[in-house]
C-alpha cells in the first residue's frame, strides 16, 4: 500500500500535569509565565508576545526548536495558556500558605506514531526541568539574568547506548555516575574534564539523563538530556548559570563541546 493509500491513524488525547510549589506571589509567577524578558530568565531563549485573549506566543531554542500558538486563556494572576496544532498548555496559579502553586495542564493529540511518542516523552522529561529552573531562579536567583551553554553532540548510538557511555566510568565522571548520583540527595565527583563538582542531584531519570547542581558555578543547573529517535540520538548538555563570569562559561562550553566529541568518537 501506497504512502498515500494508508488510512490516517486515529489520534487520542494524552494528557500531562505537572505541579511545583514556588516561592513567590501570584503576581510575580503571573509575570515571570507572560513577560518575555522573565520568560527567558527560565524557559525559552528567545520569547515574544501579544498580551491578552486571541495574542500570539512565540517562543524558541533557536530555528530548529521554535513554535508559536494563540493564547487561550488570559486571567492576569490565576491562568495562562496556549494552543498550537499538536494541542494546549494552560497553567493554572493558586495561592496557598503563603507560597504559590503553579500547575501545568498540557493535552496533546497524538496518533501513536514512534516520532510522536519520542516527543511526548521528551516534553514530559523537558517540563520537568523548566518548572525546576522557574523555581530555581525564584529561591536562588532572584532577579538574575540567566546564562545559558548548550554543548550538544550526535551519539551515532541507541538511547540505551548513548545513556550508559555517558553515565557510565569515564563518561561525564572519572566514577560510575549510576554509583555517585542518587536523585534527591548530595553528590561530589570530579569530571572527566578535570571539574570538581558538588551539589545536589534535582533529578535522575534512566534513558533521558539527570539534573545537578553545581556549587563551584554558583549554584549553576547542569542538565543532561539525551533526545532524538533510532539513529539521530544526541546527547546534550544544557548549563544555566547565573552572575558567572563569561570566560569560565565559554571555557566550560569549549571543554564540554570537546569531551562530548571524544566520549563518542571511541
Amino acid at each position: 500500500m501506497s504512502e498515500a493509500a494508508k488510512p490516517e491513524r486515529t489520534k487520542t488525547e494524552h494528557r500531562l500535569e505537572k505541579s511545583i510549589e514556588l516561592n513567590a506571589s501570584p503576581d510575580q509567577v503571573w509575570n515571570a509565565l507572560t513577560n518575555p524578558t522573565e520568560l527567558v530568565k527560565w524557559f525559552p531563549l528567545e520569547a515574544r508576545l501579544t498580551p491578552g485573549l486571541g495574542g500570539k506566543y512565540f517562543i524558541s531554542w533557536g530555528p530548529a526548536w521554535e513554535g508559536q500558538g494563540e493564547i487561550i486563556a488570559w486571567e492576569p494572576g490565576k491562568r495562562f495558556g496556549w494552543k498550537n496544532p499538536i494541542g494546549t498548555v494552560e497553567f493554572i496559579i493558586e495561592s496557598r500558605a503563603g507560597k504559590t502553586i503553579l500547575r501545568l495542564v498540557q493535552s496533546s493529540f497524538l496518533s501513536g506514531e514512534d516520532w510522536e511518542n519520542e516527543w511526548s516523552a521528551s516534553t514530559d522529561y523537558g517540563w520537568g526541568f523548566m518548572l525546576l529552573s522557574l523555581q530555581w531562579i525564584f529561591e536562588r536567583h532572584p532577579g538574575a539574568v540567566r546564562q545559558v551553554r548548550w554543548p550538544r553532540q550526535t551519539s551515532g548510538l541507541s538511547r540505551e547506548e548513548t545513556y550508559a557511555r555517558l553515565l557510565h566510568a569515564s563518561g561525564i565522571f572519572q566514577a560510575d555516575a549510576n554509583a555517585i548520583l542518587h536523585a534527591g540527595a548530595p553528590y561530589n565527583a570530579t569530571t572527566t574534564t578535570g571539574q570538581n563538582f558538588s551539589g545536589h542531584v534535582e533529578f535522575l531519570k534512566p534513558l533521558r539523563g539527570f539534573c545537578i547542581s553545581i556549587r563551584e558555578l554558583n549554584d549553576a543547573l547542569f542538565w543532561l538530556t539525551i533526545e532524538g529517535t533510532a539513529d539521530k540520538i544526541d546527547a546534550q548538555i544544557w548549563l544555566s548559570a547565573f552572575n558567572v563570569a563569561e570566560s569560565e562559561l565559554d571555557s566550560f562550553a569549549q571543554q564540554w563541546s570537546q569531551r562530548l566529541r571524544e566520549i563518542f568518537s571511541q
